[in-house]
């Protein structure tokens, strides 16, 4: 009898289901970052290319670093200083590498807001996510303000990873050609994707 009584919260706790992700896994944030940078401005794309390790490591880190107390708007705010930071740091003439590294912690915090926003989701849709993820295009007013830009694709509780990861890349190339604008560089290359012609693919099929 006793053996049984024992025995039984080890079978509830074998047979309860697993606690869902609370973040995207990290081969799906890195992702993501490779595929914000895809319909970027030309030139701070060929940039974060030739940094593309720094830029990884600055996701890496992030995810790392983060407590998960955050709610998806604290999210949101914190990817739009970053921008802010990002554009001073490109002004100042700081390191590319640097660079590269605090817009990995941009994306960071933007494919946590898209996550809160829509999750959590099955691990397996969230790994499977960038296979067929997609860049919505740079809406009608591409240089708002970056806490716009942020906001800018709603994540509802119904959508699903694929969504959360298409809104992930595309708010942050977003908020990437935003950066470079006010870094005062040639960001013109945006009108040659806008939303209302997309998606467009990131997989080159």
């Amino acid at each position: 009898m006793h053996g049984s009584l024992l025995a039984l919260p080890l079978l509830l706790a074998a047979t309860a289901p697993a606690e869902p992700p609370s973040a995207w896994p990290l081969s799906a944030e890195v992702m993501i970052a490779a595929d914000a940078a895809r319909y970027a401005p030309p030139d701070l794309k060929r940039q974060l290319a030739k940094h593309r390790a720094r830029l990884m490591a600055g996701v890496q880190a992030a995810a790392a670093a983060e407590k998960g107390t955050r709610d998806a708007a604290a999210h949101r705010a914190a990817a739009a200083r970053a921008a802010r930071h990002i554009a001073e740091s490109i002004r100042r003439h700081v390191s590319f590498a640097d660079v590269a590294y605090e817009t990995g912690g941009l994306v960071h915090e933007v494919a946590s807001a898209c996550w809160l926003s829509g999750g959590p989701f099955d691990p397996k849709d969230a790994a499977g996510a960038p296979r067929s993820g997609r860049f919505l295009g740079f809406g009608t007013s591409p240089f708002s303000e970056p806490e716009m830009l942020a906001a800018s694709v709603p994540a509802g509780k119904r959508g699903s990873a694929r969504d959360a990861y298409d809104a992930s890349v595309t708010v942050s190339t977003r908020l990437l050609a935003w950066i470079w604008r006010a870094a005062g560089g040639d960001a013109s290359a945006v009108g040659r994707h806008p939303e209302a012609s997309g998606p467009y693919a990131l997989r080159g099929d």
